[in-house]
């Protein structure tokens, strides 16, 4: 699994650009065979402020690419980006601002 990130700042504004590695296995593939494994919870953080947050289902597809703006980031700020999934697993990625 793994973060991909494409994350700017211009003037004040930030734009994110995610691709998240991660199965998002619904458990009903292949005739109901197999577990669920999913994305359930993700955040984006900026000195400390929630800038993002979603709460994905397994409908999400495989290798889910997320997109979005904030206020308030300059070039050379960290966005803290973290996921949670079903099955208890946990990703956290820190990401500079360019």
């Amino acid at each position: 699994m793994g973060i991909k990130a494409i994350a700017k700042a211009k003037q004040d504004i930030a734009t994110v650009k995610l691709l998240v590695k991660h199965p998002m296995a619904s458990g009903k593939i292949g005739g109901g065979k197999g577990d669920p494994k999913y994305i359930n919870h993700l955040t984006v953080k900026h000195g400390g402020r929630l800038v993002y947050d979603m709460y994905p289902t397994s409908a999400v597809s495989k290798n889910p690419y997320i997109k979005f703006a904030f206020k308030g980031a300059k070039k050379g700020d960290t966005i803290t980006v973290e996921w949670k999934d079903n099955t208890g697993a946990t990703e956290k990625k820190d990401i500079k601002l360019k």
